[in-house]
């Protein structure tokens, strides 16, 4: 039974008790200062707490009958200025922190909640333009000329217009058959207005189902103060409206009505991770592991644990999911905190399932595959919508809607090179550009991105390197923090002991379900999935470490050393500054994920070990060295120097030859100059794919570029 709605008193009754709560609550210096900078200020943010400390009952009224009651407080903030200028009509009344009986999430909303304050806790999906909305339309009689205002319903999307020329505002009183009203837009009055749309958390939904999403009205100075990805709570008035829709005998009204919520205030979400709840006893639990020096093994071994091995990629994973700190120094330049980890691995090493455990382990973590990815849906996209009226809508992808927590990308190599490109700017600065269809606007997608990918030819072989293996383009390993490499080569004991534990784990899955105890083979971890997101979510809220100078040091001397190994004559370059920013974000997530404010020695050796597994399985040449170029270029030292070589003989047979010369004569150069023939024609056959070499004549050969820049 639904429960009658309180009587409300009188207009002034309301104004006088208002004006009391204000007094009370001692905003009157506010209302002044506002005043003052009207029209740059022109809202007061009440707190609920403070209307209900000094109310209870016209609190109570304020959520339930929001219109008249927030119109009564409006006056009684005119009330209280001194003087009372025009201006003063445009004051503002913003309620802030409803109380939790108020908050609704959107697949929760229902017809009882109409005409009710709420407060919806999501993400912001799509923002319309900030386009002018008429409140008071002002119009012309033709037959009289006399003009006379028609004020509109804020939360109605149908222009109202007059049905008579009012003998109220002095006019003819004709009907509308017996005379025509012309608008005068001039004369109108407008207020700024957007319509964003709220939607879901989507990492509060459960497997499979869709995130719904409610519109939103935003009008005066809160038009514009959102971007697709942000995180808000948004209190406003639930209102409805009535859907139409076309017929052959004209406008046929349902009896089905859509619902839109007009704004009264925006609380952003400021405190990461705030829609985690941590209660007191999550925190004794966490804080519990504090000092303990193997807390980053167990977390290790609660990462998935029925999926056996890996453990120097389940290490950096773990670290990956606590991030490092992010600085912005003096002079603007920010320095992302947010580590990004490729895993390039033989088919049925169970890559995705990795994945996606890690996926609904970390706060806010999103998961999507390549294969159905695109730049839009990653990124962000303009659309034109029936939303917006048929105008440009910005609509955020999931990498924005990822902000501040974790992008989980499965077969990567599987995506469009042009989507794939999109990533670049993520990856590198945590942010998305866009400039389409009129509309250029920057927005955050802070967030580590764990991909995975299958080697080129489907599985490593040994004949050929690693990084010749790995489908990627240079530019966008290059923004990998670490890169791990999986092979899965036959070895009897390692394979009996893999079939041991997985068989195993079978077994205890049947008896645990027997049993009636679903869950059973997880219990080993020292970590519970959901105590494992708490522990992060309270880590990266509370922990911001700071390096120390053993670490420093540490770090400083691996850096140096590795550099050092490049000062050889004709040596490649070990590492760059690129890789020394990783370990300090992956020293910081080891810090972080001890709960220590101080980066130690064991932080830093830590992320050392993580670089040198990346850089031993990824990086290594032929000969034994360490080659940050096969990653960041795709070219190796020893590679670009043989494609110099190469070159020069080509060039010289060309110029002895009359400009062209032939797979033998290639062949006995080759053998001459002492360089691998298998490797020289693999370089011939790539550079004919591309188009440098063409064969004007069988087994006859000629570059197109013969000096390699004037093209002749």
């Amino acid at each position: 039974m639904v429960a009658a709605k309180r009587t409300l008193p009188a207009p002034p009754e309301l104004q006088s008790r208002w004006a009391a709560v204000l007094e009370e609550a001692g905003l009157r210096p506010a209302i002044l200062a506002i005043h003052d900078k009207f029209p740059e200020e022109r809202s007061l943010e009440v707190p609920f707490s403070a209307i209900d400390g000094a109310d209870t009952a016209l609190a109570d009224l304020l959520l339930e009958r929001p219109d008249e009651v927030i119109t009564a407080g409006i006056r009684a903030m005119r009330e209280l200025l001194p003087v009372a200028g025009p201006e003063a009509d445009s004051f503002r009344l913003r309620v802030i922190g409803l109380p939790p009986t108020a908050h609704r999430s959107i697949r929760a909303i229902r017809e009882s909640d109409l005409n009710h304050l709420l407060a919806i806790d999501g993400i912001v999906r799509r923002v319309t333009e900030v386009r002018p909305q008429i409140r008071d339309a002002v119009f012309q009689c033709v037959a009289c000329r006399t003009e006379f205002h028609e004020p509109q319903d804020e939360g109605s999307l149908v222009f109202r217009e007059p049905l008579e020329c009012p003998e109220s505002q002095g006019g003819c009183g004709k009907p509308i058959g017996r005379t025509r009203f012309r608008l005068i837009a001039e004369k109108s009055t407008y207020v700024d207005a957007q319509r964003i749309e709220l939607q879901e958390h989507p990492e509060s939904l459960r497997h499979g189902a869709h995130p719904q999403g409610i519109s939103v009205l935003l009008t005066e100075d809160l038009a514009g103060q959102v971007l697709p990805g942000n995180r808000v709570v948004l209190n406003g008035v639930l209102k409805s409206f009535q859907r139409a829709s076309a017929a052959r005998g004209g406008i046929v009204r349902n009896t089905t009505f859509d619902i839109m919520v007009l704004g009264n205030s925006i609380e952003s979400k400021t405190v990461e991770f705030e829609e985690i709840d941590i209660s007191p006893e999550d925190v004794e639990v966490i804080e519990s592991f504090r000092g303990d020096p193997t807390v980053v093994d167990k977390i290790v071994l609660s990462l998935a644990p029925t999926i056996k091995g890996m453990e120097e990629e389940k290490e950096a994973i773990a670290l990956q999911m606590f991030g490092g700190v992010e600085k912005v120094h003096s002079d603007g330049i920010r320095v992302r905190g947010d580590i990004h980890i490729l895993i390039v691995g033989d088919p049925g090493v169970a890559k995705s399932q990795l994945l996606r455990y890690v996926a609904e382990v970390a706060p806010r973590g999103l998961y999507t595959s390549g294969k159905g990815a695109t730049a839009a849906g990653l990124t962000a996209a303009v659309v034109k919508d029936d939303f917006a009226g048929g105008r440009w809508v910005l609509e955020a992808g999931m990498l924005v809607l990822s902000d501040g927590g974790m992008a989980v990308i499965d077969e990567l190599d599987k995506m469009n090179p042009e989507d794939r490109s999109a990533m670049h700017e993520v990856l590198e600065s945590g942010q998305v550009s866009i400039a389409k269809a009129g509309i250029t606007s920057t927005l955050n997608a802070r967030c580590p991105v764990l991909a995975a990918a299958n080697p080129k030819w489907g599985r490593f072989t040994p004949d050929r390197s690693i990084a010749e293996q790995i489908d990627l383009p240079p530019t966008l390993l290059s923004r990998f923090d670490a890169i791990f490499s999986i092979k899965d080569v036959p070895d009897q004991a390692r394979d009996r002991r893999l079939a041991s534990r997985i068989l195993a784990s079978a077994r205890d899955v049947e008896v645990s379900h027997l049993a009636g105890r679903p869950g059973l083979e997880t219990q080993g971890a020292p970590f519970p999935p959901e105590l494992l997101k708490k522990y992060i979510a309270y880590a990266r809220r509370f922990i911001r470490p700071v390096l120390s100078a053993e670490s420093l040091a540490t770090l400083e001397d691996f850096y140096v050393r590795v550099r050092k190994q490049g000062e050889e004559p004709n040596a490649p370059v070990p590492i760059t500054a690129r890789q020394l920013e990783a370990l300090i974000r992956l020293s910081e997530a080891a810090a972080r994920a001890r709960l220590s404010s101080v980066v130690g020695v064991e932080d830093a050796q830590r992320a050392i070990h993580i670089m040198e597994t990346y850089l031993s399985r990824v990086s290594m040449t032929e000969e034994g060295k360490i080659d940050i170029d096969l990653t960041v270029t795709g070219v190796s030292h020893s590679q670009r120097e043989r494609q110099v070589a190469l070159l020069h003989i080509m060039r010289q047979l060309q110029a002895t030859h009359d400009g062209i010369f032939s797979m033998e004569q290639f062949r006995e150069a080759v053998e001459r100059a002492n360089i691998d023939v298998a490797k020289a024609e693999a370089l011939l056959q790539s550079m004919r794919n591309q188009g440098e070499i063409i064969e004007p004549r069988p087994n006859q050969l000629q570059l197109v570029r013969f000096d390699g820049v004037s093209g002749r």
